[in-house]
């Protein structure tokens, strides 16, 4: 297997300038070769191992060939794809979809997918461990970045310490590099075989006011709730859904990847995939046809990613519309087989009453060069400190009120008092 596969050679840039290139440039190569390591530098060439592979990989459909390459067009062109394929015997064992940016003047190595991936991280062949057993990837990625190409700092941020099912996790080898833990958790949990059994995490007390919300709500007018079924119909539900969003959060004082064009035209893009590759799961609940609530999620090998969750404010709000929709889609998702649930990174009062026990995620922050070195711990403490605000709740209260002013102030029309 080639080292690289386009007519960049990647090897001698890592390479001290005062060594021979026609001597020391072969062994990284050999070293690399040697290993199974395969760098890609475009989305092209790399698209037949990823696809191939990404069928029966653990990981999530945050580092899928479509995903990526749709958040690659629209809203990463500032990053050059260094996509890693470590292979045994012909055949994929890691796949790491990185890529080098520009950050403070300084080339940084990052896992692609900006903002619009919740979970960033490696795909791994389910035997990934057998091969690579538990303390020995440092060294296998010490490989590695001799053959990526040169960058200052690596700031692999947003990883979730195991991948997979919670009942049946794969540890993140990313997770032995070290690093820290990241500002947020993710709420990821496994679902039953029935509904009734699932209802049964909350209190009795709470499923008797759910009942009765639907019951007044259904007492209101026809309710509805319902999956886009056609790429038009998804194309047209995720627009309508951003705007929405966008809009709620711009009222909070918050800016959001949903207002940003860029960001927005990935979306469509996704929501614009064939029936056969679709990967987006977009829902509304509408009363009389009127919005309620609505949600873009995304599903992968059974697992289901709720991503943009939005409601409509006024009348119906004291029914709470937005949970009413959030139980209708673990109704769906146990209804169709799926095994995982996954609220995503963050936390909201909510996500407690679903999932006790939030996973790890972890922020790999280091320097390669001088320089690097330097920006990487102003990195690494500010990532600390925003940690302790976000676990802090008087200090998040004052983050929060903030960002409204902010805001505000950034959105002269907004009332004053939201």
């Amino acid at each position: 297997m080639s080292l690289t596969t386009d007519d960049t050679d990647t090897v001698p840039a890592m390479l001290p300038r005062w060594r021979s290139r026609g001597v020391t440039r072969s062994f990284p190569e050999r070293v690399a070769r040697a290993a199974g390591i395969a760098v890609y530098t475009s989305f092209e060439a790399v698209e037949p191992v990823w696809r191939g592979f990404e069928a029966t990989a653990t990981g999530t459909a945050f580092q899928s060939f479509d995903w990526l390459s749709a958040w690659h067009a629209h809203a990463g062109a500032g990053t050059t794809p260094a996509i890693v394929v470590v292979s045994r015997q012909g055949e994929p064992l890691l796949l790491a979809p990185l890529g080098i940016e520009r950050f403070m003047g300084l080339k940084r190595l990052v896992f692609m997918g900006g903002r619009m991936a919740d979970y960033k991280g490696p795909l791994l062949a389910p035997d990934f461990a057998m091969h690579v057993p538990a303390g020995e990837f440092p060294a296998l990625w010490r490989q590695i970045a001799r053959a990526l190409p040169r960058h200052d700092l690596a700031m692999l941020t947003d990883q979730p310490v195991a991948l997979g099912a919670p009942l049946a996790p794969l540890h993140n080898p990313f997770a032995e590099l070290g690093g820290m833990a990241a500002p947020d958790e993710a709420y990821v949990f496994d679902l039953p075989a029935t509904f009734d059994e699932f209802a049964l995490r909350y209190r009795a007390e709470t499923r008797r006011i759910d009942r009765s919300k639907m019951r007044k709500l259904e007492a209101a007018g026809a309710v509805t709730f319902r999956f886009a079924e056609t790429p038009d119909e998804c194309v047209a539900m995720t627009a309508d859904i951003l705007d929405r969003k966008a809009a709620q959060l711009a009222a909070q004082g918050v800016r959001s990847i949903f207002s940003e064009p860029a960001y927005r035209e990935a979306y469509l893009a996704l929501a614009a995939l064939p029936a056969d590759r679709q990967l987006l799961d977009v829902a509304e609940l509408r009363l009389d046809g009127a919005f309620l609530s609505g949600s873009i999620g995304h599903r992968r090998q059974g697992r289901t990613t709720l991503m943009v969750h939005t409601y409509e404010a006024g009348a119906y709000s004291r029914l709470s519309p937005g949970r009413l929709h959030l139980l209708k889609l673990l109704q769906a998702s146990i209804a169709r087989g799926d095994t995982v649930y996954d609220l995503s990174v963050g936390h909201l009062p909510y996500k407690d009453s679903f999932c006790d026990a939030p996973m790890e995620m972890r922020n790999l922050v280091t320097g390669a060069s001088l320089p690097g070195v330097v920006v990487a711990a102003g990195v690494r403490g500010a990532l600390a400190l925003k940690r302790r605000v976000k676990h802090d709740p008087r200090l998040m209260d004052l983050a929060g009120r903030a960002r409204a002013v902010l805001g505000r102030m950034r959105t002269p029309g907004l009332p004053a008092g939201m």
